[in-house]
């Protein structure tokens, strides 16, 4: 009778051995599902503004979902955060800005999120910043460094690659495809690097003016050589173009370098008085692409050589 009975119960547990192993590799098999669909994530992404919006673009193509705070520069600048504003950042994947000197008030921003879920990403990370040499105020902030890094194009590259980690970390399931794409905007990088290298020579003989600090990414970048003519207000000093002009007997080669039509304007009879030809080159702000805007560039540099 003993032995019946412990053949019975040795049957048992064989039986509910095997019934809970069936339902482990089920929950096994489940989990396994579940992990392979929340990895084919779609990102929540917000740029501060539409100049990054088409920067992760080009990384992220249609991948993920994309939108930016502002809509023109002057917004931007005099932004006043709220609960409101601080409570939908929060709520993103990740929130992507150029920097402290672009985004003045990022960093008492960045303070109040909640950063259980957001993740924050200085795009500038890495680059060496410009100092300005007149420090830009805005009521009563002051901005001592240069923020437009990304008119070079080595730092335009850091600024990707920065976006690129950033994504990846989030959806490391398609590392891969955003390897690839960044690869390709590398290879398309090149010709644009090679051209302002063959107009750097061809332009070695002239020299340049700049009315604003904000070119001087791309004038160094370019080995543009710049005069040291101050400015105030974007307004030309008329006595230190006349002493370079005297200094270096060359006003024919002298060009000024803007990217707004109000710094031409201002300026329009002193480049008259004084023979200077104006070139406008255009700064990258979100509505072209980087591609186009460092075309257009090259293809204003190429116009000083055929005048």
């Amino acid at each position: 009778m003993k032995k019946s009975i412990s053949l019975i119960m040795l049957i048992l547990l064989i039986v509910l051995t095997a019934c809970n192993s069936i339902s482990k590799n089920k929950d096994q098999k489940s989990n396994t599902h579940n992990v392979a669909v929340n990895n084919n994530v779609n990102l929540d992404i917000v740029t501060t503004d539409k100049l990054l919006y088409t920067i992760v673009k080009t990384i992220v193509k249609d991948k993920h979902t994309i939108n930016y705070m502002f809509k023109d520069r002057q917004s931007e600048i005099n932004f006043k955060f709220t609960y409101d504003s601080l409570n939908n950042i929060s709520k993103k994947d990740l929130f992507i800005y150029v920097c402290p000197s672009f985004e003045i008030w990022v960093d008492d921003f960045i303070d109040k999120l909640d950063k259980s879920k957001v993740g924050i990403i200085n795009s500038s990370r890495g680059v060496k910043l410009l100092a300005y040499n007149h420090p830009l105020k805005y009521k009563n902030i002051t901005v001592n460094e240069n923020p437009y890094y990304f008119m070079d194009i080595d730092n335009y590259k850091i600024m990707l690659v920065n976006i690129k980690n950033a994504v990846e970390d989030k959806d490391p399931k398609n590392r891969s495809f955003y390897e690839k794409i960044f690869s390709s905007e590398l290879k398309n990088l090149q010709s644009y690097e090679s051209n302002l290298k063959s107009i750097d020579e061809s332009l070695s003989d002239y020299k340049f003016i700049i009315s604003n600090e904000n070119l001087k990414y791309f004038t160094n970048y370019s080995k543009l050589e710049l005069l040291d003519i101050a400015s105030s207000n974007n307004v030309l000093s008329s006595d230190d173009i006349k002493k370079e002009i005297d200094q270096n007997n060359s006003n024919n080669k002298i060009v000024f370098l803007y990217t707004d039509d109000s710094e031409l304007n201002v300026n329009s009879e002193i480049l008259k008085t004084y023979g200077i030809k104006p070139v406008k080159l255009q700064m990258f702000n979100g509505n072209y692409s980087y591609e186009n805007t460092i075309k257009q560039n090259i293809k204003s540099l190429n116009s000083i050589i055929s005048k």
